[in-house]
């Protein structure tokens, strides 16, 4: 198959899978807010439904940490020869209906960092150990993301600007900027709570309120004029894009939790009480993710039944994982 930055989907996807049995360990099975790692095991009572539990969970996360990384860099290597090679970037770039597409390496490239410090380190301790010495590499990384990301954010708001749009080509893989924009938002919260080196943390967590204001501004936008398209064709899109529906839910997380995270930074770091915000602004965002999850079941119920399992694979079905 000719490459296409939104194959990088399929490595975002498989970055998820990877995270959600790391979450699930920490939080119902070792009970630990903090770092865990595959020593922990001895803590179980062998043999026991958790400890069973456990080695299941364990062996999906391998899995997909195998998986994330093996396809992200035979994608990235793509993704340097498309650009050196193909017009093709220029062309998507233009195409106001077609440009977040070319997000998708950047929505992927930071759960790259999020699976590295987070799944990877379970099955090497040595990351945990080290992690204050990685803080400076990570940075860089964040940098690195976080410039082009913004660059081609811009690019993609004068295209919209200068240009007609027909509004009824839009669908909710339109979203895929502010996607880009969470993820990105989410490891540099991280990176901002991880950190002990007060230059990091500070010039991180101002790089951070600066793309989730970019972040939230284009959500809010964004989805007013989906919302109100879709309310006004009342006609469901075609049976490849439909799945996109659900490209709401993560970007509402991202940036609800990365707010939260630099929220709690902020009152830690220079004594402003912002509970009440922190609390209200994760409530706000989990809690319409969930209605919209519920919400697209219902819409998308006869698809789900019926054209699911026999409809041609396409990318927006990675925005359903």
């Amino acid at each position: 198959m000719k490459f296409t930055p939104l194959k990088f989907q399929g490595t975002l996807a498989a970055a998820g899978v990877a995270l959600m049995p790391y979450v699930f360990l920490k939080v119902n099975i070792f009970k630990n807010d903090g770092q865990i790692s595959l020593a922990d095991l001895s803590l179980l009572t062998n043999p026991s439904l958790e400890y069973m539990a456990a080695w299941l969970l364990i062996a999906v996360m391998g899995s997909f940490i195998v998986i994330h990384l093996s396809l992200t860099a035979f994608f990235v290597r793509e993704l340097v020869k498309w650009l050196a090679t193909s017009s093709s970037f220029k062309e998507i770039l233009c195409n106001p209906a077609m440009n977040a597409s070319l997000f998708s390496p950047l929505i992927s490239l930071p759960m790259t960092m999020i699976v590295l410090f987070g799944p990877l380190s379970f099955f090497v301790p040595q990351i945990t150990v080290n992690m204050q010495a990685l803080m400076a590499p990570a940075f860089v990384v964040f940098c690195l993301l976080w410039l082009p990301l913004l660059i081609l954010e811009m690019k993609v708001v004068h295209v919209f600007l200068t240009n007609k749009i027909n509004y009824q080509s839009l669908n909710f893989g339109w979203l895929l900027d502010v996607l880009a924009l969470g993820a990105l938002s989410l490891f540099g919260s991280s990176l901002v709570s991880a950190s002990e080196n007060p230059l990091i943390s500070g010039t991180t967590a101002i790089m951070v309120a600066i793309s989730l204001a970019v972040g939230v501004v284009i959500f809010a936008f964004k989805i007013s004029v989906l919302v109100y398209q879709q309310a006004k064709s009342a006609i469901k899109p075609t049976v490849n894009i439909l799945p996109a529906y659900f490209l709401f839910i993560p970007p509402m997380c991202l940036l609800g939790f990365s707010s939260f995270k630099l929220m709690m930074f902020t009152s830690k770091s220079y004594g402003v009480d912002l509970s009440t915000a922190s609390f209200l602004t994760m409530v706000f965002s989990y809690a319409g993710a969930m209605a919209w999850f519920v919400f697209a079941i219902y819409w998308l119920r006869e698809y789900l039944g019926k054209e699911f399992l026999s409809a041609d694979f396409s990318p927006a079905q990675w925005g359903m994982v």
